[in-house]
């Protein structure tokens, strides 16, 4: 019995109403449980057939829904759930909500709360955004994709680059989110540099974010040579994403966006960053 399922069954309970269109969601529940009579294009819930569904959905989920509703669920952890139902699947809350992927540099210590800590290679440390209540680190790095964050030893950088000490932080998918990396920036309050696509959209985002210091990229020569081959330029990204981001990519304020910006345009194509795993490619400090 899923939410949608029960989100139905819930309304119908705390309605006064007998009649309810038969719409898809009633014909799969008419069909399973056989409650209710169909009239056409209506089905007709009596007051014993509400109350054979209250205590149908009470024996499969363990819900009572003259307690809860299903919309309660939307901001509970799993664990929550299981004190009101027996599938702890109907929480709402992202398992990974409001955490973090965070490392440091190859070789280099992550440093927390005022501690030191060494991770093995190509791994990182999975934290709370509260549990952070220090930084020892002097800058941000955020990095777009997740393979690249990974194996970030991979890359080549710029013996200059670690001397902004960066905390390198995952940018955010499905799992981690966007919205926690924005609340980190904003609670810190340190110089990010941006490890992104060099398409229309990452340099959007990149040049978004508060206290954006600049990009971590080839120079624009090499960029340049990027842009010549074919194999690397990808048109499809800049036609996907040009009508989205042109406007404020035209009026950015920030040398290092216009450049870049001049050369997506002028090649009407975007380079996505797992190039830079590849080759002798080096990634240097780009001032904004």
């Amino acid at each position: 019995m899923n939410k949608q399922w029960l989100t139905v069954i819930a309304r119908a309970i705390a309605s006064e109403q007998e009649v309810f269109p038969f719409n898809q969601t009633w014909q799969a529940i008419h069909q399973k449980y056989n409650i209710g009579l169909t009239q056409a294009k209506k089905l007709r819930l009596n007051s014993a057939d509400k109350l054979e569904l209250l205590e149908l959905v009470k024996k499969i989920t363990g819900i009572n829904l003259l307690q809860v509703g299903p919309g309660d669920f939307s901001s509970m952890q799993r664990e929550q759930a299981l004190t009101l139902a027996i599938d702890e699947k109907l929480a709402g809350q992202s398992v990974k909500k409001n955490r973090l992927a965070i490392k440091a540099l190859p070789g280099r210590a992550l440093k927390i709360n005022g501690h030191n800590y060494r991770l093995p290679g190509n791994s990182h440390c999975d934290m709370a955004l509260d549990s952070i209540i220090s930084i020892e680190h002097q800058s941000l790095w955020l990095v777009e994709n997740y393979r690249c964050f990974d194996q970030l030893s991979a890359m080549k950088l710029h013996e200059s680059a670690a001397l902004t000490d960066p905390l390198v932080v995952f940018r955010g998918d499905i799992v981690y989110q966007a919205d926690t990396v924005l609340s980190l920036i904003e609670k810190q309050r340190l110089p990010v540099w941006m490890m992104g696509d060099l398409d229309p959209k990452g340099l959007s985002i990149a040049q978004s974010y508060p206290h954006f210091a600049g990009l971590v990229a080839p120079d624009m020569a090499d960029l340049e040579t990027y842009f010549n081959v074919p194999g690397k330029a990808n048109h499809k990204l800049y036609e996907k994403q040009l009508a989205g981001c042109q406007q404020a990519l035209s009026g950015t304020c920030y040398p290092v966006i216009k450049a870049c910006w001049l050369l997506i345009k002028h090649h009407q194509a975007g380079i996505v960053q797992e190039h830079w795993l590849l080759g002798d490619t080096i990634l240097s400090l780009q001032p904004a």
